[in-house]
C-alpha cells in the first residue's frame, strides 16, 4: 500500500518555523537540498543537513553555502557520508528529498514529521498553480508555459522538478503571480493524503512505461501520476495529450467534476 501522509501541513504558518530543529535528508548538487537549507535558516530554525554522499562529492553545493556571508550557520550542521537515526528522531521535522522512498526506510521511520520542498510550499502559497507531470516532455512544456507567460505581461515562477525548488521564490509569490510546477511522480507521491496541491490546471503528458526499477509495474507509476488532479474541483481543468493513452483511460472521469 502506498504511503498516505497527514492532512495539511506540519507548520501553520512560517513563523512557527524559528526555532524549530529540522533535518534536511539529501543536500544533493541540484540545488534542491541547498534551497531548503537557506530557506529553513532565513526563518530561524536549526538546520541538520544530513547526506549519504560525502563533503568531497558534495564540494559545489557546500562551497555555495559557505561563501553566502548573509546565512546564519551558526545554526547549520552536516552530517555527510552516512546518516544517523538520531537526527532523524530528535527533530522536529524532517525534510525528505523525493528521490528517497519512504517505504521502509528506519531513518524516515524515527521522523516526528515529515515534509517536501513541495509540501511546504503549496501550503504557504497562494499563487495559482499550473502542474506537469507525465514520463516525456514535461521539461519543455513547463518552460514554454513559465516564458509564454513572461512575454505575456505575467510575473510568472517556475520550479519544481525542473532542478528549481519552489522555496527558493515562496516569499515573492501572491495571487496574482502564476507558477508553473514541473512535479514528477515521486513529488506527487509524497503529497499523497495531505490535499495540499489543488492546481488551477493540471497536465499530464505523455505516459511511456518508466521507473519500473522503482514502482515494479506500472499501475503504481500511473496511480502516482494521477495525484495531480487528485483534488481538483468543477472549477478547475486537466489537460491530456490528445493520443490515447492505455494507462491513462479512466482519468478524465465526469464524476470528479473537472473539467478535462
Amino acid at each position: 500500500m502506498p504511503h498516505i501522509y497527514p492532512h495539511g501541513c506540519y507548520f501553520n504558518s512560517l513563523d512557527e518555523i524559528k526555532g524549530k530543529k529540522i533535518t534536511i535528508m539529501g543536500l544533493g548538487l541540484n540545488g534542491g537540498g541547498e534551497a531548503c537549507v537557506r530557506f529553513f535558516l532565513r526563518h530561524g530554525a536549526f538546520v541538520t543537513v544530513t547526506d549519504m554522499k560525502t563533503a568531497e562529492q558534495l564540494a559545489p553545493t557546500l562551497e555555495s553555502l559557505a561563501k553566502d556571508r548573509f546565512l546564519d550557520k551558526s545554526k547549520l550542521r552536516f552530517v555527510l557520508g552516512g546518516h544517523k537515526i538520531e537526527d532523524f528522531s530528535n527533530a522536529d521535522c524532517v525534510i525528505k528529498n523525493p528521490g528517497v522512498k519512504i517505504e521502509g526506510n528506519q531513518f524516515l521511520a524515527a521522523a516526528k514529521a515529515i515534509e517536501t520542498d513541495i509540501s511546504i510550499f503549496l501550503r504557504f502559497t497562494k499563487a495559482p498553480i499550473i502542474a506537469v507531470t507525465g514520463s516525456k516532455g514535461k521539461s519543455s512544456t513547463v518552460s514554454a508555459l513559465s516564458y509564454g507567460l513572461n512575454q505575456a505581461g505575467f510575473k510568472c515562477f517556475l520550479g519544481g522538478n525542473i532542478t528549481v525548488s519552489p522555496l527558493s521564490f515562496l516569499e515573492k509569490t501572491d495571487g496574482t503571480t502564476p507558477v508553473v510546477l514541473e512535479l514528477s511522480s515521486w513529488q506527487l507521491a509524497d503529497l499523497r493524503g495531505r490535499k495540499l496541491l489543488k492546481p488551477k490546471i493540471s497536465i499530464i503528458t505523455k505516459i511511456v512505461p518508466d521507473h519500473q526499477n522503482w514502482y515494479g509495474d506500472m499501475d503504481s507509476y500511473v496511480e502516482d501520476k494521477k495525484l495531480i488532479f487528485a483534488d481538483q474541483d468543477k472549477n478547475d481543468f486537466t489537460i491530456l495529450d490528445f493520443d490515447e493513452d492505455n494507462y491513462l483511460k479512466e482519468t478524465a472521469s465526469p464524476k470528479r467534476g473537472c473539467r478535462c
